[in-house]
Protein backbone atom coordinates (compact mmCIF):
# COMPACT_ATOMS: atom_id res chain seq x y z
CA UNK A 1 0.00 0.00 0.00
CA UNK A 2 1.41 3.41 -0.93
CA UNK A 3 2.27 5.82 1.81
CA UNK A 4 -0.47 8.37 2.39
CA UNK A 5 0.34 12.04 3.03
CA UNK A 6 -2.86 13.10 4.77
CA UNK A 7 -3.20 14.47 8.24
CA UNK A 8 -6.20 15.03 10.44
CA UNK A 9 -6.71 18.64 11.39
CA UNK A 10 -9.39 18.29 14.05
CA UNK A 11 -8.56 17.64 17.72
CA UNK A 12 -8.47 13.96 18.63
CA UNK A 13 -9.81 14.43 22.15
CA UNK A 14 -13.08 12.52 22.14
CA UNK A 15 -14.33 14.63 25.06
CA UNK A 16 -14.56 17.64 22.76
CA UNK A 17 -18.11 17.85 21.40
CA UNK A 18 -17.77 21.31 19.87
CA UNK A 19 -14.43 22.22 18.39
CA UNK A 20 -12.94 25.07 16.42
CA UNK A 21 -10.19 24.51 13.87
CA UNK A 22 -8.46 27.87 13.94
CA UNK A 23 -6.96 27.10 10.53
CA UNK A 24 -8.23 23.93 8.85
CA UNK A 25 -7.25 25.92 5.74
CA UNK A 26 -5.83 29.41 5.29
CA UNK A 27 -8.18 32.08 6.65
CA UNK A 28 -10.97 29.67 7.60
CA UNK A 29 -12.54 28.80 10.92
CA UNK A 30 -14.58 25.65 11.37
CA UNK A 31 -17.24 24.92 13.94
CA UNK A 32 -18.74 21.51 14.58
CA UNK A 33 -21.44 19.89 16.62
CA UNK A 34 -21.21 16.13 16.25
CA UNK A 35 -21.18 15.53 12.47
CA UNK A 36 -22.50 18.96 11.48
CA UNK A 37 -19.76 21.28 10.23
CA UNK A 38 -19.98 25.02 9.57
CA UNK A 39 -17.22 27.17 8.09
CA UNK A 40 -16.48 30.88 8.40
CA UNK A 41 -14.14 32.29 5.75
CA UNK A 42 -12.59 35.37 7.33
CA UNK A 43 -12.28 37.24 4.03
CA UNK A 44 -13.89 35.97 0.84
CA UNK A 45 -11.77 38.30 -1.30
CA UNK A 46 -13.62 41.60 -0.92
CA UNK A 47 -13.06 42.19 2.77
CA UNK A 48 -16.31 40.47 3.68
CA UNK A 49 -16.57 37.18 5.62
CA UNK A 50 -18.33 34.18 4.10
CA UNK A 51 -20.37 31.71 6.15
CA UNK A 52 -20.87 28.28 4.62
CA UNK A 53 -23.33 25.64 5.87
CA UNK A 54 -24.74 27.11 9.08
CA UNK A 55 -26.94 24.05 9.49
CA UNK A 56 -28.16 23.31 12.98
CA UNK A 57 -28.98 26.43 15.07
CA UNK A 58 -25.96 25.99 17.37
CA UNK A 59 -23.64 26.32 14.39
CA UNK A 60 -25.55 29.36 13.19
CA UNK A 61 -25.02 30.95 16.61
CA UNK A 62 -21.30 30.06 16.55
CA UNK A 63 -20.91 31.60 13.11
CA UNK A 64 -22.70 34.74 14.27
CA UNK A 65 -20.31 35.06 17.21
CA UNK A 66 -17.38 34.68 14.82
CA UNK A 67 -18.71 37.40 12.52
CA UNK A 68 -19.07 39.81 15.41
CA UNK A 69 -15.42 39.30 16.23
CA UNK A 70 -14.24 39.65 12.64
CA UNK A 71 -15.95 42.78 11.30
CA UNK A 72 -17.61 45.89 12.67
CA UNK A 73 -20.71 45.16 10.58
CA UNK A 74 -21.61 41.43 10.68
CA UNK A 75 -24.40 42.16 8.22
CA UNK A 76 -21.75 42.68 5.54
CA UNK A 77 -21.03 38.94 5.56
CA UNK A 78 -22.29 36.58 2.89
CA UNK A 79 -24.18 33.48 4.05
CA UNK A 80 -24.53 30.42 1.85
CA UNK A 81 -24.84 26.64 1.80
CA UNK A 82 -23.49 23.80 -0.29
CA UNK A 83 -27.01 22.41 -0.65
CA UNK A 84 -30.43 23.02 0.82
CA UNK A 85 -30.78 20.07 3.20
CA UNK A 86 -32.04 21.30 6.56
CA UNK A 87 -28.81 20.33 8.32
CA UNK A 88 -27.01 22.86 6.13
CA UNK A 89 -29.44 25.81 6.23
CA UNK A 90 -31.47 25.62 9.46
CA UNK A 91 -29.00 27.85 11.29
CA UNK A 92 -29.45 30.66 8.76
CA UNK A 93 -32.47 32.24 10.51
CA UNK A 94 -30.40 33.00 13.62
CA UNK A 95 -27.86 34.90 11.53
CA UNK A 96 -30.35 36.69 9.31
CA UNK A 97 -32.62 37.85 12.11
CA UNK A 98 -29.65 39.17 14.08
CA UNK A 99 -27.71 41.04 11.38
CA UNK A 100 -29.64 40.76 8.07
CA UNK A 101 -26.67 39.26 6.22
CA UNK A 102 -27.61 38.36 2.60
CA UNK A 103 -28.27 34.70 1.82
CA UNK A 104 -27.26 32.94 -1.40
CA UNK A 105 -28.44 29.40 -2.15
CA UNK A 106 -27.56 26.88 -4.89
CA UNK A 107 -28.99 27.54 -8.33
CA UNK A 108 -31.27 24.49 -8.27
CA UNK A 109 -33.22 26.09 -5.43
CA UNK A 110 -34.89 28.24 -8.08
CA UNK A 111 -36.75 25.12 -9.22
CA UNK A 112 -37.73 24.24 -5.66
CA UNK A 113 -39.19 27.72 -5.23
CA UNK A 114 -41.16 27.11 -8.42
CA UNK A 115 -42.76 24.06 -6.72
CA UNK A 116 -40.43 21.25 -7.88
CA UNK A 117 -40.16 18.69 -5.10
CA UNK A 118 -36.50 18.10 -4.21
CA UNK A 119 -35.02 14.62 -4.34
CA UNK A 120 -33.30 13.38 -1.19
CA UNK A 121 -31.47 10.13 -0.36
CA UNK A 122 -33.58 7.47 1.33
CA UNK A 123 -32.74 5.54 4.47
CA UNK A 124 -30.97 2.80 2.51
CA UNK A 125 -28.65 5.40 0.98
CA UNK A 126 -28.07 7.05 4.36
CA UNK A 127 -27.00 3.69 5.81
CA UNK A 128 -24.14 3.58 3.30
CA UNK A 129 -22.25 6.30 5.19
CA UNK A 130 -22.61 4.74 8.66
CA UNK A 131 -18.83 4.70 9.41
CA UNK A 132 -18.66 8.49 9.07
CA UNK A 133 -21.14 8.93 11.92
CA UNK A 134 -18.50 7.80 14.42
CA UNK A 135 -15.60 10.00 13.26
CA UNK A 136 -16.68 12.98 15.35
CA UNK A 137 -17.67 12.97 19.04
CA UNK A 138 -21.38 12.40 19.50
CA UNK A 139 -23.39 15.22 21.06
CA UNK A 140 -27.02 14.71 22.06
CA UNK A 141 -27.80 18.40 21.75
CA UNK A 142 -26.75 18.36 18.10
CA UNK A 143 -29.01 15.41 17.38
CA UNK A 144 -31.94 17.11 19.12
CA UNK A 145 -31.37 20.33 17.18
CA UNK A 146 -31.11 18.42 13.91
CA UNK A 147 -34.46 16.71 14.52
CA UNK A 148 -36.26 19.77 15.90
CA UNK A 149 -35.11 22.13 13.14
CA UNK A 150 -35.51 19.72 10.23
CA UNK A 151 -38.83 21.26 9.20
CA UNK A 152 -37.94 24.89 9.85
CA UNK A 153 -35.82 25.52 6.75
CA UNK A 154 -34.57 23.57 3.75
CA UNK A 155 -35.72 20.05 3.02
CA UNK A 156 -35.24 16.45 4.03
CA UNK A 157 -37.97 13.94 3.33
CA UNK A 158 -40.49 16.61 2.44
CA UNK A 159 -40.84 19.76 0.33
CA UNK A 160 -38.47 22.72 0.38
CA UNK A 161 -39.22 25.35 3.02
CA UNK A 162 -37.48 28.69 3.34
CA UNK A 163 -39.06 31.82 4.78
CA UNK A 164 -36.04 34.14 4.60
CA UNK A 165 -35.25 36.48 1.70
CA UNK A 166 -32.80 35.00 -0.82
CA UNK A 167 -30.41 37.60 -2.23
CA UNK A 168 -29.26 35.42 -5.13
CA UNK A 169 -28.14 32.02 -6.32
CA UNK A 170 -24.93 30.07 -6.85
CA UNK A 171 -24.57 29.51 -10.58
CA UNK A 172 -22.04 27.02 -11.92
CA UNK A 173 -18.68 28.54 -12.81
CA UNK A 174 -19.47 31.93 -11.31
CA UNK A 175 -17.87 33.51 -8.26
CA UNK A 176 -19.71 33.89 -4.98
CA UNK A 177 -21.10 37.41 -4.76
CA UNK A 178 -18.84 39.52 -2.50
CA UNK A 179 -16.56 36.50 -2.05
CA UNK A 180 -14.72 36.42 -5.40
CA UNK A 181 -11.96 34.11 -4.17
CA UNK A 182 -14.49 31.27 -4.32
CA UNK A 183 -15.67 29.62 -7.52
CA UNK A 184 -19.01 27.81 -7.62
CA UNK A 185 -19.03 24.21 -8.86
CA UNK A 186 -22.35 22.44 -9.23
CA UNK A 187 -21.88 18.82 -8.17
CA UNK A 188 -25.26 17.05 -8.19
CA UNK A 189 -25.58 13.48 -7.02
CA UNK A 190 -26.13 13.64 -3.28
CA UNK A 191 -28.94 16.07 -4.05
CA UNK A 192 -29.77 17.85 -7.29
CA UNK A 193 -28.73 21.14 -5.68
CA UNK A 194 -25.37 19.93 -4.34
CA UNK A 195 -22.63 22.50 -4.85
CA UNK A 196 -18.96 22.89 -3.91
CA UNK A 197 -16.90 26.04 -3.43
CA UNK A 198 -13.32 26.07 -4.72
CA UNK A 199 -10.47 28.45 -3.92
CA UNK A 200 -7.73 27.85 -6.48
CA UNK A 201 -5.21 30.11 -4.73
CA UNK A 202 -5.25 28.15 -1.47
CA UNK A 203 -6.33 24.86 -3.12
CA UNK A 204 -9.21 24.61 -0.66
CA UNK A 205 -12.45 22.79 -1.42
CA UNK A 206 -15.59 23.30 0.64
CA UNK A 207 -17.25 20.08 -0.44
CA UNK A 208 -20.53 19.94 1.46
CA UNK A 209 -21.89 16.41 1.31
CA UNK A 210 -20.47 15.67 -2.13
CA UNK A 211 -17.27 14.54 -0.43
CA UNK A 212 -17.22 13.33 3.17
CA UNK A 213 -14.22 12.20 5.18
CA UNK A 214 -13.68 9.08 7.24
CA UNK A 215 -10.54 7.93 9.07
CA UNK A 216 -8.53 10.80 7.58
CA UNK A 217 -9.50 10.04 4.00
CA UNK A 218 -11.81 11.69 1.46
CA UNK A 219 -14.90 9.72 0.46
CA UNK A 220 -17.16 10.75 -2.42
CA UNK A 221 -20.48 10.18 -0.78
CA UNK A 222 -22.39 7.01 -1.62
CA UNK A 223 -25.45 8.65 -0.05
CA UNK A 224 -26.92 9.61 -3.40
CA UNK A 225 -30.15 10.40 -5.15
CA UNK A 226 -28.63 9.90 -8.60
CA UNK A 227 -25.55 7.71 -9.14
CA UNK A 228 -25.14 8.85 -12.75
CA UNK A 229 -24.90 12.50 -11.73
CA UNK A 230 -22.67 11.59 -8.80
CA UNK A 231 -20.25 9.83 -11.14
CA UNK A 232 -19.97 12.98 -13.24
CA UNK A 233 -19.41 15.13 -10.17
CA UNK A 234 -16.74 12.77 -8.89
CA UNK A 235 -14.94 12.85 -12.23
CA UNK A 236 -15.02 16.65 -12.22
CA UNK A 237 -13.72 17.08 -8.69
CA UNK A 238 -10.93 14.52 -9.06
CA UNK A 239 -9.27 16.94 -11.51
CA UNK A 240 -8.77 19.58 -8.80
CA UNK A 241 -5.41 19.85 -7.00
CA UNK A 242 -7.04 19.89 -3.55
CA UNK A 243 -4.73 20.39 -0.57
CA UNK A 244 -7.39 21.29 2.00
CA UNK A 245 -10.71 19.44 2.04
CA UNK A 246 -13.42 20.86 4.29
CA UNK A 247 -16.44 18.52 4.21
CA UNK A 248 -19.97 19.02 5.41
CA UNK A 249 -19.57 15.91 7.57
CA UNK A 250 -16.34 14.40 8.82
CA UNK A 251 -13.10 16.02 9.93
CA UNK A 252 -11.25 18.44 7.63
CA UNK A 253 -8.10 16.98 6.12
CA UNK A 254 -5.03 18.42 4.41
CA UNK A 255 -2.48 16.68 2.23
CA UNK A 256 -0.68 16.41 -1.09
CA UNK A 257 -2.86 13.78 -2.79
CA UNK A 258 -6.35 14.07 -1.36
CA UNK A 259 -8.20 13.49 -4.63
CA UNK A 260 -5.88 10.73 -5.77
CA UNK A 261 -6.40 8.93 -2.47
CA UNK A 262 -10.14 9.54 -2.30
CA UNK A 263 -12.57 6.63 -2.09
CA UNK A 264 -15.22 6.49 -4.82
CA UNK A 265 -18.94 6.94 -4.26
CA UNK A 266 -19.33 3.42 -5.64
CA UNK A 267 -17.82 2.05 -2.41
CA UNK A 268 -20.43 1.64 0.30
CA UNK A 269 -19.76 1.01 3.97
CA UNK A 270 -18.13 -2.40 4.39
CA UNK A 271 -15.10 -3.68 6.32
CA UNK A 272 -12.67 -3.33 3.40
CA UNK A 273 -14.02 -0.10 1.95
CA UNK A 274 -10.86 1.93 2.74
CA UNK A 275 -8.78 -0.33 0.50
CA UNK A 276 -10.95 0.21 -2.55
CA UNK A 277 -11.89 3.08 -4.87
Amino acid sequence: MRQRQLRQVAPRDDDISRFEHSRPAPGIRAYSRWIFNCYVVEDGGSGRPLVVDPGIPANGAAALDALRGLVADPGSAVVTATHAHSDHVAGMPAIYRAVRAPIYLPAKVRDYLASERPRSPGLRAVARIAPMLFDQPFELRALIEFVSSSRSAGFGAGPFRFDLPIAGFLDDGARVVDAPDWQILQTPGHTDCSTCLWNADTQTLLSGDTILTHAGRAWFTPETTDDRLMARSEERLRQLPVRHLLPGHGRPISGADIMGDAVSHRVHSRPDWWRRR
